[in-house]
């Protein structure tokens, strides 16, 4: 034993310089784009980060092919590597120059991302920034651009053309409507707190931080409803904005842009989402006067989409697109029941992975695994009703701040994209399981811990 015990320990310690060492080749590249004293930077949508234009190099690329590639599926900008910079830990810099005049808007200096691929994908946006002037909590790899600050004389200068903004890229549609928006943000002036909280209406944040009070409310079959039917509302919304492809109002001019949105604009999610929602609520809650709940919640649908045009992330026809959506879905109420038959499920499953891996779109890859976790966890032979209300409440919130602090922490936890993709991954797909049979399995314990030693309840339970 203490032989093979031995013969073990030394594999190990004889392997560990193999395990250690850097690979071969570097794993990523990136570009560096320089005009004056400022280079350009594009904005991570997952972390909310600054960075060069670059990623993962594909089996079969050599690391400048990578770069360029990578530079053009973010800016939509073409590009010639001029010198290499070096390596900084696994990635390879080369100094570029972009064979087209970059088009950045005066004053903000936000560049033109419309003809990226990426449009609406992995980034928010870009932007010429000199690097002393971005502090290092913005920097998605802070000690890299410190890095590359002493090699800057090695980036040629790349040519850029300056603009008012970039309306005039938009179809004619768009143009009509940006106006139309700007004089509605300079009437209703910066701080509407009532539009603010209508935002909230439409918000999947918000919606489910109501689950605590609406599960004792509804009872569990109806809160299952409305959360199939949510989720089939996000996968229409999603494949439909992957579809279109048509960008928000705020690429096209930045300075409406008082929040920040990711991915396409039509429709808008936000609209569909609050007409369905509190549409479905208040008929439930109000069964006796269904045209007075569903007048107010078209009204909470259309201050949501005032207050998403307001804040310059959607434009006035995303919105009518997204009401009709909404009430398409709202009117389609009886079809909900087919969340009792699993077949409806693993179709809602399959489609949003699939449809997710095609698009690479992390928005329904979540759907997908929140709903694959809510199938699981309902299969699982638990009671599902008879708890008392606070205690089903408190339950469902404590897991509930677990799950969307774990959300919050991931981006300030690392700075991979890839590690907080998955880790995202991973807490939709625990939320599917909690809301399914995680808070049940809890409560069963807690009910019978709550009984005294005769077996029998005990007083004030259910």
């Amino acid at each position: 034993m203490s032989r093979t015990l031995f013969l073990l320990l030394l594999a190990l310690f004889a392997a560990l310089p193999a395990l250690s060492a850097e690979p071969a080749g570097p794993t990523a590249a990136a570009c560096a784009i320089r005009h004056q004293n400022q280079l350009l930077l594009v904005q991570d949508r997952i972390s909310s980060r600054y960075s060069l234009s670059g990623g993962y190099i594909d089996g079969d690329e050599r690391p400048e092919q990578a770069a360029l590639r990578e530079l053009y599926e973010e800016t939509g900008l073409r590009g010639e590597i001029v010198a290499d910079l070096g390596r900084w830990q696994k990635a390879q810099l080369f100094a570029c120059r972009t064979l087209e005049p970059t088009v950045a808007q005066q004053g903000t200096a936000f560049v033109s991302i419309l003809k990226a691929p990426n449009l609406g994908g992995e980034l928010l946006n870009a932007r010429l920034i000199a690097v002393d002037k971005l502090p290092r909590e913005q920097r998605r790899f802070p000690d890299q651009l410190d890095w590359l600050q002493s090699r800057l004389d090695k980036v040629p200068e790349s040519e850029v053309h300056w603009q008012a903004d970039f309306v005039a890229q938009g179809n004619a549609q768009h143009q009509v409507e940006i106006p139309l928006m700007l004089r509605l943000q300079q009437w209703l002036g910066p701080d509407v707190w009532w539009l603010s909280v209508s935002n909230l209406f439409g918000s999947g944040g918000f919606q489910l931080a109501l689950i605590p009070l609406l599960l004792p409310l509804l009872g569990w079959p109806r809160l299952r409803q409305l959360l199939f039917a949510m989720l089939w509302l996000g996968l229409l919304v999603q494949v439909s904005k992957e579809g279109i492809g048509w960008p928000r109002p705020f690429h096209l001019q930045p300075l409406l842009a008082t929040q920040s949105a990711q991915g396409f604009g039509m429709p808008s999610g936000h609209t569909a989402s609050a007409l369905l929602f509190w549409g479905a609520l208040l008929g439930w809650l109000w069964p006796t006067h269904r045209w007075r709940a569903l007048s107010l919640a078209l009204l909470l649908a259309l201050t949501t989409g005032l207050a998403r045009v307001w804040l310059g992330v959607h434009f006035i026809s995303d919105v009518a697109a997204g009401l009709l959506i909404g009430a398409l879905l709202l009117a389609a109420r009886p079809c909900w029941r087919a969340d009792r038959y699993s077949a409806a499920w693993l179709l809602l499953i399959a489609s949003a992975l699939a449809l997710g891996g095609l698009t690479q779109s992390a928005h329904l890859a979540g759907i997908g695994l929140v709903a694959l976790g809510l199938w699981l966890g309902g299969k699982a032979a638990l009671v599902r009703a008879g708890y008392p209300p606070l205690l089903t409440g408190g339950v469902v919130l404590a897991g509930g701040l677990l799950i969307g602090a774990g959300l919050w922490l991931l981006p300030l936890l690392t700075s991979s994209s890839l590690i907080i993709l998955l880790g995202q991954f991973v807490l939709f797909f625990g939320l599917g399981l909690w809301l399914s049979v995680g808070l049940w399995w809890i409560l069963s314990l807690l009910k019978q811990d709550s009984r005294p030693r005769g077996g029998r309840p005990a007083r004030g339970t259910l």
